[in-house]
């Protein structure tokens, strides 16, 4: 099994409403059905806690026909999508194998979670395939790991997909700014964007304080918010200075650390303060100091504030192992621990994974024990005191406690803060306990209070995105695509018909782009990654794409969803032979492109054009002919048609014919196409642009 090209393309495509790796892969000759039997049950064994792969196979092998042997590349593609859905879920499940024109070649369209990781689960997928059939070992434990790992590197972090998740839900559309998790919210001057749990409103100056620990409890305190003592040091020995004064028991940890690196909880002793030292200088970003700080007796809370809200609230968890006798706590961690299915390396996972590290060892040698101690049967051993997070305690916060955590993220300025505070009992108020809050944290985790350990999670995505748009936005722009001939023409003028109509337009077509009426690239630019670009600009209110079909088959489209489509006549060759839909050909495109036009949207079509004028009447959006130039009256109750009658350009609806400006007035560098000033003009209706805008913008260049 070879995989010869791979290609990315974006939801949706003519495949499905997801992204997906399109990918030409060439296999070896055909073998028994014992054989292909044989290697799926040793692949079925080598992926733990599957055991479905041979029975999804064996349906569905049949589904997909043609004159090749397709049993062997779909095999592939079944075990691409085990090891991605292993990698990061849920599962993906969508493919599709085809046979091409080469003896042994076929294409293999598998869902994509990420571009990146799709293809190297392809990849994988291949070479234990082939060494299933060359009857090599499968050992896959070390490369289930690696894929783990490579999701976290490339695929959206949780806590922006909880942000996306809810946009979707909300009909917001979004796309991936980069590598990183930087996200677009809706599109042009009505976008958001986000980079996991911040976002555009996030102030980089408030960012800048919470990294610093002691500027954030210098101005909780003047704000009037319970902070506990301390001092900041940079040597062990100002360190025990500071414990003095302080009193102890303290609180060691980095000036700007973050995620519990380099904490310290309840060092009474020189010696234990002078060992923790180093290892919390080095647990900061930039390792130059340390603050020690009054212990305060409770457990930790993380208080999640949006806006001017609290949102949600996570106990913390102080983790104990009970011994049995015979194992050793390094044992007791792995098995009672570190077994929970919360816990793991993943960014997906709420909990990480306990490492006996520093703070841990600190921690056993308070309980008079080390790793390698058998404890007794029976006795509780604390393992850890932060960094763990349980069950979602949001409806039990005391009022008090509630607005003096919002008042924390207001004092520092951020709109989403992640603050912790530790108290004996979040219901009772502050003076009663002496709770305290100890920090307050820029881009919080957001997975803790959407996936507690027992009971529902709180809506934080949602409560993310109303912070971000107001009630019934969606952050779209009005779009429209135009393919076909002509389209060019076309594109040009609706854009300067949307200016006219005081509108700010982003344009993308054959000859150029441009941004609020300026030209800035002439370069041929028809293709959905062009006009994916023009949706990121903050200036746009309205855009107008020129796509060739050919581009929109292998790259997807540029978005979800438009408000008008206008279908021109194809050029001589795109349509086959026969005149239904191919798959990735002319008119399979051309359905594509239909779906995606918004419900209440429209399309623009040729009357001219039998084949496209019935998909567009099919999909049930309006529908608003092109008549072809000379063509008679024939306006009717039920439908909207621009026509050329008597050098005039007239709109017939209704059972009347209005006229709007002579054809030979409008204005052009290059001689007028009526195809294309009609079809602009139709577009230009169907986006509620009123008639003056519609003169105005054919007539002034």
């Amino acid at each position: 099994m070879e995989i010869c090209s791979t290609r990315h393309v974006w939801a949706p495509n003519v495949w499905t409403t997801t992204e997906v790796l399109d990918a030409t892969v060439r296999s070896g000759p055909s073998e028994s059905p014992t054989a292909l039997a044989d290697v799926v049950e040793r692949i079925d064994a080598a992926l733990p806690g599957r055991q479905t792969l041979f029975g999804r196979f064996s349906n569905d092998a049949s589904r997909d026909s043609g004159a090749g042997d397709i049993r062997w590349p779909r095999l592939l593609a079944e075990v691409a999508l085990a090891l991605q859905s292993h990698a990061r879920p849920p599962d993906v499940r969508y493919l599709r194998v085809l046979n091409t024109a080469e003896p042994l070649q076929f294409r293999v369209v598998i869902e994509a979670r990420d571009r990146l990781l799709a293809a190297d689960c392809l990849r994988h997928a291949a070479v234990i395939i082939n060494d299933a059939r060359a009857g090599q070992p499968l050992e896959l434990g070390e490369l289930l790991e690696e894929l783990v790992e490579r999701a976290d590197d490339v695929c959206l972090g949780p806590s922006t997909m909880l942000i996306v998740r809810a946009a979707e839900a909300r009909g917001i559309p979004w796309l991936r700014m980069s590598e990183w998790s930087l996200v677009q919210l809706g599109q042009g001057a009505r976008h958001r964007r986000i980079w996991t749990a911040e976002s555009d409103r996030t102030p980089a100056i408030a960012e800048s304080i919470s990294r610093d620990k002691q500027l954030t409890k210098q101005l909780l305190e003047a704000a009037g918010v319970p902070v506990p003592r301390g001092r900041v040091v940079t040597t062990a020995a100002e360190a025990w200075e500071a414990a003095q004064t302080v009193g102890t028991p303290v609180v060691m940890k980095p000036l700007d650390g973050n995620h519990g690196r380099g904490v310290f909880l309840n060092l009474s002793t020189r010696e234990e303060i002078e060992q923790a030292f180093p290892v919390a200088l080095d647990g900061g970003r930039r390792g130059i100091a340390v603050i020690v700080e009054q212990f305060v007796p409770g457990v930790e809370h993380r208080l999640l504030i949006i806006g001017s809200r609290l949102v949600a609230c996570a106990r913390g968890e102080h983790l104990f192992v009970t011994g049995d006798g015979q194992r050793t706590i390094a044992e007791l961690i792995d098995i009672q621990i570190n077994c929970d299915s919360r816990r793991g390396r993943s960014e997906t996972m709420p909990n990480k994974t306990v490492d006996i590290d520093a703070t841990v060892l600190t921690q056993l040698a308070q309980e008079g024990v080390e790793p390698q101690t058998v404890p007794a049967a029976g006795r509780r051993v604390l393992v850890k005191q932060i960094g763990s997070h349980g069950p979602d305690v949001t409806a039990e916060v005391h009022p008090e406690i509630a607005a003096a955590a919002v008042r924390a993220a207001r004092t520092v300025g951020l709109d989403i803060a992640g603050i912790d505070l530790v108290a004996v009992d979040i219901s009772r108020p502050f003076a009663e306990q002496g709770a305290k809050v100890c920090e307050v944290n820029a881009g919080p985790q957001l997975l803790i209070h959407a996936l507690p350990p027992s009971g529902p999670g709180q809506p934080i995505g949602e409560a993310i995105v109303e912070e971000l748009f107001g009630p019934g936005e969606t952050g779209r722009i009005p779009i429209t695509a135009v393919v076909g001939q002509s389209a060019t023409t076309t594109a040009i003028l609706l854009e300067r018909i949307l200016r006219a109509n005081q509108s700010t337009p982003g344009l993308t077509c054959a000859v150029g782009k441009w941004v609020a009426g300026w030209r800035c690239s002439a370069e041929s630019l028809a293709t959905p990654a062009a006009a994916r670009d023009v949706l990121m600009s903050p200036e746009i209110e309205s855009a107008v794409f020129e796509i060739d079909w050919r581009s929109a088959a292998g790259q997807g489209l540029p978005t979800d969803c438009w408000q008008t489509l206008v279908l021109l006549s194809p050029a001589a060759g795109d349509l086959p032979a026969s005149s239904s839909p191919q798959e990735d050909g002319f008119l399979g495109v051309m359905e594509t492109m239909i779906k995606a036009v918004d419900t209440k949207g429209t399309i623009v079509v040729l009357d001219s054009d039998r084949e496209l004028a019935a998909l567009a009447h099919r999909s049930g959006r309006a529908v608003i002919t092109v008549a072809t130039p000379g063509a008679p009256a024939g306006a009717t109750a039920a439908g909207h048609r621009i026509a050329v009658r008597a050098g005039q350009i007239v709109h017939d609806h209704d059972g009347i014919s209005e006229q709007l400006l002579p054809l030979a007035e409008v204005a052009s560098a290059e001689p007028v196409e009526p195809q294309a000033v009609l079809a602009a003009v139709a577009a230009a209706m169907s986006l509620g642009v009123l008639n003056s805008a519609i003169r105005t913008g054919l007539t002034v260049i």
